[in-house]
């Protein structure tokens, strides 16, 4: 999901950047010399313009189609996806850098949010299924569902015994502050601003493995002896622990459907090619006009007139097989028996 939302993110501010004022206010200067805003953002669109407007434009489509879907979208569903995010940064301070880094505001990532799940809706609209298809998805998936443990720990990283036997001795005193030491001491650039603290995890996903052995035989609270990892020594401390949990589908049913639907959601690709082929499109600056090709009216041969047509109809007749009008090539019917099979349900191994 990370790379999925630095992906969005990085197109976002593409977006921003290229709608934004122009003018001779600089954006920098180089030894006295101004580089002026409007010849950056003139460099700017030639480089980058045609790739954002493709996708401007393609965005405008499917906000377009899921107004007129009657599909509804709440703010509680943004919330919670916006919930799930934030759960990935070891602390609302890492949340908050990681959007100051990609210079968006939370608005700006909520709005992302709310369209990646217009984009789902969209693409799961036409799924049939029942309550016996969840259930069954959900038994063939069970393992990626299921919440193996998980811990919190905090480390110190330093580069020799020496620095980290008196570490470990320091921290060993009353009132010892792990974190501020982390600050001060760790080497560790990702994760010494927040005091040293990682996000939670299954236990089998820390790294590296000499952590992850040393801190299976610790106890919430306990600090280990410097753990020596290639030229590297690590000290950690075990903030928290959940045991593993198995799923009920009950309690996970919303998830589950959630998951099903994108297992058996039409493609993404799929899904824009149609909307851009019904789509009425006119790109009206001359230096963006390659971007039209994409959005060309689509050209329909005459239902009536002529020896060419009638022989096109017929041999469009004869081509049809019986059962199969309107569905698209390679589609598959969807059950649960079909979403069940070949790994995770969609998105699943990058959140849990």
């Amino acid at each position: 999901m990370r790379k999925t939302l630095q992906g969005a993110a990085a197109c976002l501010l593409a977006a921003l950047v290229l709608i934004g004022g122009c003018g001779q206010q600089p954006v920098a200067v180089v030894n006295g010399q101004k580089i002026a805003k409007a010849e950056f953002m003139n460099r700017l669109k030639k480089a980058a313009g045609p790739q954002v407007l493709t996708d401007l434009i393609l965005r405008a489509l499917v906000e377009d189609a899921f107004a007129r879907s009657g599909l509804q979208l709440s703010d509680q569903e943004v919330q919670k996806r916006l919930q799930e995010v934030q759960a990935e940064f070891p602390s609302p301070e890492a949340f908050n850098e990681w959007l100051t880094a990609r210079a968006i505001t939370l608005e700006d990532l909520q709005k992302e949010l709310a369209f990646q799940i217009k984009l789902e809706q969209l693409r799961g609209k036409d799924i049939k299924y029942t309550e016996a298809d969840l259930k069954k998805f959900f038994e063939q998936n069970r393992r990626f569902f299921d919440k193996p443990e998980r811990v919190v720990v905090s480390q110190i990283v330093v580069s020799g015994k020496q620095e980290a036997d008196k570490i470990y001795q320091d921290l060993q005193r009353p009132g010892a502050n792990f974190a501020a030491m982390a600050r001060q001491y760790s080497i560790d650039a990702m994760f010494r601003q927040f005091g040293g603290r990682l996000p939670e995890m299954p236990t089998d996903r820390l790294m590296p493995p000499e952590v992850q052995a040393a801190v299976r035989r610790m106890q919430v609270g306990q600090v280990s002896q410097p753990i020596k990892v290639g030229e590297s020594y690590y000290i950690v401390k075990l903030e928290n622990r959940k045991p593993a949990e198995k799923a009920v589908f009950e309690k996970m049913r919303a998830e589950v459907e959630r998951q099903f639907r994108l297992q058996n959601a039409k493609p993404v690709e799929v899904l824009l090619k149609e909307l851009a082929d019904q789509a009425s499109v006119q790109v009206l600056d001359p230096e963006l006009a390659e971007v039209q090709k994409q959005f060309l009216p689509k050209t329909k041969l005459p239902a009536f007139g002529g020896e060419g047509a009638q022989q096109g109809q017929q041999q469009g007749r004869q081509g049809q097989q019986p059962g199969r009008q309107g569905q698209r090539p390679g589609q598959q019917p969807p059950t649960g028996a079909g979403a069940g099979t070949g790994g995770s349900p969609a998105g699943q191994a990058d959140t849990r």
